[in-house]
């Protein structure tokens, strides 16, 4: 790798260390904000889904790898006092590509990817949802809306949903309820439902006022839409990994580590 940008989030702690990183790559790197082979970014998980969406044309020719001085660090493999090491690894040259899979999002007015999860919401009334896979008719949910991760997402927005955590190798999407309706009218699965890589969910409703679709850290409204279709997408993004970081790892770090 040759060429590098990197992407921080907007704090001093972060725009400090974005310079040092320069300073120091720069001895042996470009800095390509417009074609990088490398994009490092300097935050948290939501600087890194800012990377992904801000190069979403390039990903098949750029990789990403993360410094944590966020909040939630469970996409970013170094900590903000080991970013000389990342700077010697990535010296070194040593490091192999992983893959994390994405959804393919499509209205009938656009289409969009997600790393982490799309997000159909109505916060202001039910929402009613027609839900279809492969065609095949499931339910009618009623309440605030349903969201549909991928493995990486699972530890996102799903996981406070009650939904299961994934391995993110696994080319799945998750099905989860933000707060379903569920008494002797109205009722729904209740569950989380897991997708392979192979299925297609159909999201139909005669209204959608006031609901908003949710694309990992964007927000679109739903006016003139009709229909929402999403799956796993052939599409990945592109991870360097350095340095191995477990799931178990990641889950401690994130969310059990005092």
């Amino acid at each position: 790798m040759h060429k590098y940008a990197i992407i921080n989030k907007q704090d001093i702690l972060s725009e400090n260390l974005a310079e040092s990183l320069k300073s120091h790559l720069n001895e042996f790197m470009s800095y390509d904000e417009k074609n990088p082979e490398l994009v490092i970014t300097v935050g948290g998980d939501g600087t890194v889904l800012h990377s992904v969406h801000q190069y979403r044309h390039q990903l098949d020719t750029v990789a990403f790898v993360g410094i944590h001085t966020g909040t939630l660090g469970f996409l970013t493999d170094y900590q903000k006092e080991e970013y000389l090491d990342l700077i010697a690894d990535i010296k070194m040259g040593d490091y192999h590509i992983y893959n994390r899979h994405l959804l393919d999002v499509m209205t009938n007015k656009d289409t969009y990817i997600a790393l982490n999860e799309l997000r159909l919401e109505n916060n202001m009334r039910s929402q009613v949802l027609d839900v279809y896979i492969n065609d095949e008719f499931l339910e009618t949910f009623r309440g605030n809306g349903l969201c549909v991760s991928t493995a990486s997402g699972s530890t996102a927005y799903n996981k406070s949903l009650g939904g299961a955590v994934v391995c993110s190798g696994a080319g799945i999407m998750q099905l989860s309820e933000i707060a379903g309706i569920h008494h002797n009218a109205y009722r729904s699965l209740g569950s989380s439902l897991i997708l392979d890589k192979n299925d297609t969910i159909h999201f139909e409703s005669q209204n959608f006022q006031n609901a908003v679709l949710g694309i990992d850290h964007l927000v679109f409204d739903l006016r003139d839409v009709e229909y929402v279709d999403v799956k796993i997408a052939a599409q990945y993004a592109r991870f360097a990994q350095f340095k191995r970081v477990s799931l178990m790892e990641r889950l401690k770090r994130a969310f059990l580590d005092v």
